[in-house]
């Protein structure tokens, strides 16, 4: 697997990701980032550290403007794009799907989504996931085991991790601040996934997520 950092798309933000460790990121969008995708792109692809990922914004699913815009810098990027917005459920796939995503897309588990619902309203239906393991934690009493299973069952589709720690009730949370067993995490992730796994915590949080991770697997 390959540890992702992830920060706006910024200067300053990328060079620092570069300075914790990472030769790539997942970009955080805020709406101005996507004024012109162009210019955001070119930024980009500039800086020290390459764009596995474009998280879309969190935008309301039925406003395809901000969700065509990120894939327009994921496309550029040639990256992948990460589809979850706060504001949508699973049950808004077939709306999201019909923006015609050119880059490589997976949709985001929201926290609560079981696994029965992730393979009867994603997986089983041909889509891709992007498995957030504090959302799936929210979501399975047998946590462990729904991962594993989640990545022997559908590995083809899955192709990016979000790893962080978190409670039965908060994710994003620095590694150690939550309830996750981190260490199993990161050793199944090691066993049966071979992509890109974003250390999602905020970015002063990630060179000690990143440190902790290289650790556990050494």
């Amino acid at each position: 697997m390959n540890l992702v950092g992830k920060c706006p798309p910024t200067t300053a933000k990328l060079d620092a990701a570069a300075d914790r460790g990472f030769d790539s990121v997942e970009l955080h969008l805020r709406p101005s980032d996507l004024d012109d995708v162009g210019a955001t792109a070119a930024m980009v692809k500039q800086s020290p550290v390459s764009a596995a990922s474009v998280h879309t914004l969190h935008a309301r699913p039925d406003d395809p403007e901000p969700f065509r815009r990120s894939d327009a810098l994921a496309e550029r990027l040639d990256a992948y794009l990460v589809v979850h917005s706060q504001y949508a459920q699973h049950t808004h796939t077939a709306l999201l799907d019909s923006y015609d995503f050119a880059a490589p897309c997976g949709y985001e588990n929201n926290p609560g989504a079981s696994q029965f619902s992730l393979a009867n309203l994603l997986l089983d239906r041909g889509h891709d996931l992007v498995l957030d393991t504090a959302h799936l934690f929210m979501s399975e009493p047998a946590y462990l085991e729904s991962l594993s299973d989640l990545l022997k069952s559908y590995g083809d589709q899955i192709q990016v991790v979000h790893f962080t720690d978190g409670t039965l009730l908060n994710d994003g949370l620095p590694f150690g601040d939550g309830e996750i067993p981190l260490e199993r995490t990161a050793e199944i992730l090691a066993s049966e996934f071979d992509g890109n796994v974003v250390l999602e915590v905020m970015p002063d949080d990630q060179a000690d997520a990143r440190q902790r991770v290289l650790e556990w697997l050494d």
